[in-house]
């Protein structure tokens, strides 16, 4: 199935392959727990608005992409809460990259299948892995 990522009308084919990691792990609910003054259990629980993590992945010799797609990717990184449209096993999602607060977190990585010393855009990568946030439908 086709798995895309849309800027302002340009869209970028990834790899049919990456596989959705997270797709089932994320809850639509937030709760939070504590005991009053009597002991009584309080539980506050309210629908998530967004945050859900979308992470994409291959699987060490799958997702193979171009060097020119990997750039055109960078670039989108680059742009803080920039959003795009994801379209991954045929959902429809408005998201911004994940760039977390450690390197395991980063937005984006890979690998080369060949180290070229003068890389071309035609060049592959492979082991991709895309992380992204949903983000709420407001900017």
């Amino acid at each position: 199935m086709t798995i895309t990522l849309t800027k302002d009308g340009t869209t970028l084919e990834l790899p049919e392959d990456l596989i959705w990691s997270d797709e089932l792990t994320w809850s639509p609910v937030a709760q939070s727990t504590e005991r009053g003054i009597w002991g009584t259990l309080i539980v506050d629980a309210m629908a998530r608005d967004g945050g859900r993590p979308i992470t994409l992945v291959g699987d060490g010799s799958s997702a193979w992409i171009s060097r020119g797609d990997l750039l055109t990717l960078k670039a989108w990184a680059s742009i803080p809460g920039q959003r795009f449209t994801l379209d991954v096993l045929g959902q429809v999602f408005t998201v911004i990259f994940d760039h977390g607060t450690a390197d395991e977190t980063r937005s984006m990585a890979m690998t080369a299948v060949i180290d070229y010393s003068d890389p071309v855009d035609s060049d592959h990568y492979c082991s991709l892995t895309l992380r992204f946030l949903e983000a709420s439908e407001t900017p």
